[in-house]
């Protein structure tokens, strides 16, 4: 028996001693998936860390890397969207060519990035030790790369937790920065830019980090009003994250972060920044948290404000551990349309080394879709693959539109235009823009462009494929009207529903 005993300790020591040896050499975002479990919240409705790796293959869409079940992710550039054949061009954009930044995001990717490919998951290094989402923002002149979770954040009757690490680094300001908006639909892109150019979401929240401090914008239908407030630089560091916590309720907002992070993985307390007492309580109390890169203008002002070698061909943003409280709402179904991809490449002359003028040619992609003018004039078929209605209750369209109407004094104008879209064989509707949108193309700057979220009838939709043709009536210029990032979104009866979002009964993938 005592020789069983000392068989049972030997053992015993041995796996301690092996469970000891395994911890220590555990790599660094092992303890990093420990740690941001729940993303740092209690009570995570939402959380995302990025610790599996790149989505699947059949989880991949508009996002590249990211998961399209999670995310929606939307190019915008709203300086001349369309023109000289291209419709929302973007070019490729690179890693690595500002102190601090990471040179490489995982080995065996290439040196420059189209935007078919520029939202990825990258691997730890130095001063980011666990896995985190790269965005690669290539559009130059305001362009943006937003990421919006596709499941909603509910604060009602409560103060609300918005929760994520991120590089908030913006100097100098007109290269890039980044922004947070948490708008009542679901806003494909919720751009601004220092310039005051939208398009704005409906209603909604953006809080802009920018410069030495932390603007807040509050938009009433699609009118934006920046708000005072108390404010302190939220310190930063190039390649390093910073924990950010935004405490949203219907009456205030408080922006915190944290010190930047010496490894990604060690964070200092988060300290109050921003707060806003906002002058009427917000309408909606359940809304959509967009993600967004900004490039302001890398390629114009690397060079003179940044003092880099050569021109800057993109802004990149670095996020981790996403995450929101709340209820968990999750009985919504999304779908999306690609990007056009159409392959494009334009050049430009550049200055560098001074007295030196160097012609380079730019790779690029045209991302949306151009549509037509006129009385009998319809546009090409947009696909939605594998829609299932089982158990549906609303149906929404959601994108961007560009509409580039003019008056006789060559002000952009609306007037008496319409959207037109046409769902699958049904009958064409006719869409009058609102107050609110026409007011907004009125405004200083504006270039265009819209953000759309509009109810369609269950009734014109199947389960399958469904496509859907856009045209316009009225609104005509020398640049084409167009759309791009399109996503449908499908609210259903969650009791008889178990399936995944993007697959048809029976077809759900368990890959993640």
């Amino acid at each position: 028996m005592q020789a069983v005993k000392r068989l049972a300790y030997r053992r015993c020591a041995a796996f301690l001693a092996a469970l000891l040896t395994a911890l220590v050499a555990a790599p660094r975002h092992a303890f990093s998936e420990a740690r941001a479990a729940g993303c740092g919240l209690p009570q995570a409705a939402f959380c995302e860390n990025f610790e599996s790796g790149p989505a699947a293959v059949s989880d991949r869409g508009r996002g590249n890397e990211l998961s399209r079940t999670r995310f929606s992710a939307s190019r915008y550039a709203p300086s001349l969207s369309t023109g000289d054949g291209e419709t929302f061009w973007a070019w490729e954009g690179e890693l690595g060519m500002m102190d601090g930044e990471p040179d490489v995001c995982r080995p065996g990717l290439p040196t420059f990035f189209l935007p078919s490919t520029d939202t990825l998951v990258c691997e730890p290094n130095a001063t980011i030790g666990s896995r985190y989402l790269l965005g690669i923002v290539g559009s130059q002149n305001y362009g943006s790369n937003g990421y919006r979770i596709r499941q909603p954040f509910d604060f009602a009757n409560r103060t609300g937790r918005i929760v994520f690490d991120a590089d908030l680094s913006n100097d100098p300001i007109l290269l890039g920065y980044l922004s947070v908006t948490i708008a009542e639909d679901p806003t494909p892109t919720p751009s601004w830019d220092l310039n005051g150019r939208g398009p704005n979401p409906r209603n909604g929240l953006m809080i802009v980090f920018v410069s030495s401090t932390i603007d807040v914008h509050d938009v009433r239908d699609q009118a934006m009003t920046t708000l005072s407030g108390p404010v302190s630089t939220p310190p930063s560091q190039r390649g390093h994250l910073s924990r950010v916590e935004l405490r949203l309720s219907r009456t205030a907002l408080e922006v915190l972060t944290s010190e930047p992070s010496p490894d990604g993985l060690t964070f200092g307390a988060v300290v109050s920044r921003r707060s806003v007492t906002f002058p009427q309580p917000l309408t909606f109390t359940r809304g959509y948290v967009t993600l967004v890169g900004h490039n302001h203008a890398t390629w114009k002002y690397a060079i003179t404000y940044a003092g880099l070698p050569r021109p800057m061909p993109s802004w990149n943003t670095y996020w981790d551990n996403i995450g929101f409280d709340g209820p968990a709402i999750t009985n919504t179904r999304e779908y999306e349309i690609p990007d056009a991809g159409i392959p494009s490449n334009e050049t430009t002359i550049d200055e560098h080394p001074p007295g030196t003028f160097t012609t380079v040619l730019h790779h690029g992609l045209s991302l949306g879709y151009t549509i037509p003018d006129g009385e009998n004039a319809t546009g090409a078929p947009l696909t939605f693959s594998n829609v299932s209605m089982a158990g549906a209750t609303r149906a929404r369209l959601v994108f961007n539109g560009y509409y580039q109407g003019h008056d006789n004094n060559e002000q952009l104008r609306l007037g008496n235009g319409r959207l037109r879209y046409r769902i699958n064989d049904h009958p064409r509707h006719d869409r009058a823009f609102t107050p609110g949108e026409i007011a907004m193309l009125d405004e200083p700057g504006q270039t265009g462009g819209f953000n759309h979220s509009f109810d369609i009838p269950l009734s014109e939709l199947h389960d399958g494929d469904n496509s859907v043709r856009f045209s316009t009536l009225n609104i005509e210029s020398g640049y084409p009207n167009a759309v791009v990032n399109l996503d449908l979104l499908i609210d259903f009866d969650p009791d008889p529903v178990f399936f995944d979002s993007f697959e048809l009964p029976g077809r759900q993938d368990s890959s993640r």
